[in-house]
Parts: structure tokens; C-alpha cells; sequence
């Protein structure tokens, strides 16, 4: 299995078995994201035998709300990795208000049908939370996307059992996950969603204990307290008065009774029967508004400057479209930048779009790159000044501008 091809750009991520990160991809022009597991866990440990099973898995599947693994190997120090898509995005909190139901049955339906094809595969989440699906750019609108598969964190599972540890998010845990942490079913994956689901509709978690032993006794014993969904003005927003009044919601408190009742074989069957169920009890309290179309708008704006203009002592050599994917520059020749210097990295630098933004970035390079007279620190990227304007990289010694343009000015 070869090298990992993929030069870093940013940290997205670290846990107790390996750390993720944002990559770019030279030779197909693209991001992805790849996940390491630690040095320690060595290619023949249980740990990594365990997870290139589930990266192979995955890695026959295409499932539309389910990021995608492409590929797995090993680096050059031994560690294994695994590459997935990249999904440029926003959590869910940062798009659907408190009491938005149309948009909470949107993210229902994608993610409930996401997790029915991932447990179809015998696959289990286990650390399902709002931190874990992405809303991205679609046709329509925006569809929801589970991003992590918890792949690195089900291989701390023993691990977490013998030393008596919590495995998963407290606030999203089920009571069977509580109790135990190895035997958890799908059904565990549907509770944390009905979790995710309540704090959409009501702006706040279903419990809230002060320790982790309090809130995971309340997961345990206590009932699901009504939602007491916040009335909305037509914007979305929360009404801005002293007593904030609340929805009666007497149907779709009884859909999250049942969708977090304590014994999984009393919950929903499955994440396209959740979805069901929650149209059809939003609509019986009469909390379903349909958004017009026209109030529909982008998850991020419409970039102005879409071309990068290469000029390279003064002369103008290259432009590139950034939405078709990043740009690397340096002295390989798979660079979209190609520098003949022998004191640049082979990757030197990058630049690329990410949530309506162009970004410069050192990817790692032995003598370092300054962007605007700054020092670019390696895993923190500097965005672009707006407007157009031309900013400047300095790779090593070797000047390049890059401007920001229009498809047809200058």
C-alpha cells in the first residue's frame, strides 16, 4: 500500500487514537480530509487491523449523506491512514433555528436515511452529535452530510470499557450506552439523533447535568421534558420580549418520547420511519411552515473574485478558476504553480476556497513562506484581503502575485 499522496493544510481534528486533517490532493486538484491513527498503534496492532477493516468497508460504499472514504495505506513512519471527501460547510445550528421543523425534518430524513445504509453495512456510529454532520450546498438548498464516522473512536471501545471510561458525548448518549458501552445497536445511532433533533427544535439539550455522572443518570432515569419550542418571527429569530412564549407541541413531544425512550426496542425501527413520524406529528400541532423559495438563500456567499491571476516578476503567466480547486506552488512538477527554485519545497504553498473564502497556506515547506510580509505558521492559513486586491507570497526568495479577479476582467 503506498505512502500517503496527500500534503497537509490545517488540523480539523484530534482524539485519543489519531488526529484529521484538511489535505490537498496536487495531482487531481482537490481537498480532502485524512485521518491518521497514533504512531504507537504500529500496522499488525489490533487498532489498525480493525481499522482498515472499516476504512475497506466504507470504502465500497456511496451513500448521499454519508461522507465517502476513497482509499487507506500507510505513511512513511508507519502510521495508517485513511482519505475521505472533503464537505465544505456549516453545523446545523448555524442554518435551522429553534422551531424550524421543515429544516429539522430535512436534516432528519438525510441523516436517519444516512445512518439506515451505514447500519445495512453492520456499521455503528456510536458518536453521533451535531459536531458530526455537515450541512452542505445543494440544488435545493443545503442536504446534511455525517462527516465522521467515529471510525478511530470505535477502536477505543475495550479500551474505554476496562478502564471504566466514558466512550461518546455525554450529552448525546443513550442509557444502553451508558449502562454498556460494547453492546449499543442502531438504535443507540437514533437516540443521538433525537437528541440532536430536540436541541434543534428548542434551542436547548434535552438534559443538562452539572457532572458527567448527573447528566448520564438523567440519560438513565429521567423522562424527556417537553420541548417548549420558542415562538418565531418570520426571519426565524427567537422573539425578542421579557417571556418568550412557546409552541403547544403535544404530538411532537410524543414523537421524542418515543424516539428517546429508555429501552431501544421501543424506539423507531429506523431512520426513514423517524423522519415519517416527525412530519406527520409537526404537521398535527401545526408547526410545519414551508420556507418560500425566494427566502432560500446560500449557505455562503457568491464569491465576486473567482480567478487567481499568477503574475511572476511583473508578468501575468497563469490564471485558474479557485472553485475548480486549489493551487499548489513549488518546484514539482505536478504544481499548478511550478517555480524553478532548488530552495522551495516540492509543495510549497496553496491556496484555496473554503466556505465562500480563498486562503493562502504553508503546506510544511523547509524554508517557510510569508504571505503579505507575514510569516505563514504551517496548519494556520491567512485568507486573501478582499476585494480583488493582489496579495503577495514570498517563497523563500522567489516573488508571486496572485490577484483575485473576475471571469472577464483584465
Amino acid at each position: 500500500m503506498q505512502s500517503c499522496p496527500y500534503r497537509k493544510i490545517r488540523p480539523l481534528g484530534e482524539g485519543s487514537m489519531g488526529d484529521v486533517h484538511l489535505c490537498v490532493d496536487v495531482q487531481q486538484r482537490r481537498l480532502v480530509v485524512v485521518k491518521w491513527l497514533r504512531a504507537e498503534l504500529h500496522e499488525g496492532s489490533q487498532a489498525a487491523v480493525r481499522f482498515r477493516r472499516e476504512a475497506e468497508l466504507m470504502a465500497g460504499a456511496n451513500f448521499p449523506g454519508v461522507i465517502k472514504v476513497e482509499e487507506w495505506g500507510l505513511d512513511e513512519f508507519g502510521r495508517t491512514w485513511m482519505a475521505m471527501e472533503f464537505v465544505d460547510g456549516l453545523m446545523p445550528s448555524a442554518v435551522i433555528g429553534p422551531g424550524d421543523c421543515w429544516s429539522v425534518h430535512r436534516l432528519l430524513a438525510g441523516v436517519g436515511q444516512g445512518l439506515d445504509d451505514l447500519h445495512g453495512l453492520g456499521v455503528v456510529h456510536r458518536d453521533l452529535k451535531p459536531e458530526n454532520v455537515l450541512l452542505r450546498s445543494s440544488v435545493d438548498g443545503w442536504e446534511p452530510v455525517i462527516i465522521d464516522l467515529g471510525i478511530a473512536k470505535w477502536l477505543a471501545q475495550e479500551t474505554a470499557t476496562a478502564s471504566g471510561s466514558v466512550f461518546g458525548t455525554p450529552h448525546y448518549m443513550s442509557p444502553e450506552q451508558c449502562r454498556d458501552t460494547k453492546h449499543v445497536g442502531p438504535a443507540t445511532d437514533r437516540y443521538a439523533v433525537a437528541v440532536i433533533i430536540f436541541e434543534l427544535l428548542a434551542g436547548r439539550r434535552p438534559f443538562e447535568g452539572r457532572t458527567i455522572p448527573e447528566l448520564l443518570r438523567q440519560h438513565l432515569e429521567s423522562p424527556v421534558p417537553e420541548l417548549q419550542i420558542p415562538k418565531r418571527v418570520r426571519s426565524g429569530a427567537i422573539r425578542d420580549t421579557a417571556a418568550k412564549a412557546t409552541y403547544p407541541s403535544p404530538n411532537l413531544d410524543a414523537f421524542m418520547r418515543k424516539a428517546m425512550a429508555k429501552e431501544p426496542r421501543l424506539r423507531f425501527g429506523s431512520g426513514r420511519e423517524m423522519a415519517t413520524e416527525f412530519e406527520r406529528a409537526a404537521k398535527a400541532d401545526g408547526l410545519w411552515e414551508v420556507p418560500d423559495p425566494s427566502d432560500m438563500t446560500p449557505l455562503f456567499p457568491a464569491l465576486t473574485h473567482p480567478m487567481a491571476e499568477i503574475i511572476i516578476d511583473g508578468e501575468s503567466r497563469q490564471r485558474f478558476d479557485v472553485r475548480h480547486g486549489p493551487l499548489v506552488l513549488g518546484r514539482h512538477e505536478s504544481c499548478q504553480v511550478v517555480l524553478g527554485s532548488p530552495r522551495l519545497s516540492r509543495l510549497h504553498a496553496c491556496v484555496y476556497l473554503h466556505r465562500g473564502r480563498v486562503w493562502a497556506a504553508d503546506l510544511h515547506s523547509q524554508n517557510g513562506t510569508l504571505f503579505q510580509g507575514r510569516a505563514l505558521q504551517p496548519g494556520v492559513p491567512m485568507p486573501f484581503p478582499p476585494g480583488g486586491q493582489t496579495a503577495v507570497f514570498t517563497l523563500y526568495n522567489r516573488n508571486i502575485a496572485v490577484r483575485l479577479c473576475t471571469t472577464t476582467g483584465p
